[in-house]
């Protein structure tokens, strides 16, 4: 039984807007798969909760107030009558039991990074500018045993996931995490920018330039320009969206 008190803090009422917004630009990239994917983010406070895109809708439709949230172990909270689909628990809640690093958890079927994760050991070349800081920190599932339907998949696939920044699962689709919605969704954009431009590259016959390992070590993903630019980047969503899409705050 849950005996601490479930506010609607000013730092709640910001993580539903932060998130509700990315589920709406990820729609405008085009990276959502029907009405499946989930995007869900650790409640400000109350790591023990989670907030989760509903069930049933389009990322395009989400506002802030039709999230979901929700306990570890699949309980409901919120009153707004949304429920959650059982593979978003089953992946989504035991990373961030088990990985609290992982505040923000985007699942996608992206197209481009999908069709890596569907090749025959398929992996992310390490040849595009803006994704250096992922190179680094991608882990691989090759162990695809179909529809994440118990919360121990998820357990598996944190264990895989450790503390890097993507996990590529193999015949399913990438998962990444960030320390907010902003870094999260930015890595998840230049993932799949990565893995469109390996592919247009591939079938154009050529071979890619790796980056050197010296340049590539000598940019980790934790850096401040990284955190500046990706506020910066979820400040210019919400304001643009605000302007064009204003109901996604209701």
């Amino acid at each position: 039984m849950d005996t601490m008190p479930v506010l609607e803090t000013e730092r709640v009422k910001q993580a539903r807007i932060e998130l509700a917004a990315i589920c709406r630009w990820a729609a405008r990239l085009g990276l959502q798969s029907g009405i499946d994917n989930h995007f869900s983010l650790a409640v400000p406070g109350r790591p023990d909760l989670m907030l989760i895109n509903p069930e049933g809708y389009f990322w395009a439709e989400v506002t802030a107030g039709s999230l979901v949230m929700a306990t570890h172990d699949g309980t409901i909270v919120s009153s707004n009558g949304n429920t959650v689909e059982v593979t978003a628990f089953c992946i989504h809640a035991p990373i961030h039991r088990l990985r609290p690093q992982a505040t923000a958890v985007l699942h996608t079927h992206m197209p481009h990074a999908t069709a890596i994760c569907s090749r025959a050991g398929g992996t992310v070349s390490p040849s595009y500018l803006s994704a250096m800081s992922l190179y680094r920190r991608i882990a691989y599932d090759r162990d695809f045993s179909g529809l994440a339907l118990s919360p121990a998949e998820g357990e598996r696939l944190a264990a895989l996931l450790g503390d890097n920044a993507v996990l590529m699962m193999d015949n399913h689709g990438p998962l990444v995490v960030g320390g907010s919605c902003g870094e999260a969704l930015l890595r998840l954009m230049y993932l799949e920018e990565s893995c469109r431009i390996q592919l247009l590259a591939e079938a154009g016959g050529a071979t890619q330039r790796a980056i050197p390992d010296a340049v590539l070590d000598g940019d980790p993903d934790d850096v401040e320009r990284y955190r500046y630019y990706s506020n910066t980047f979820m400040t210019a969503i919400i304001r643009r969206l605000t302007r064009e899409e204003p109901e996604f705050l209701n």
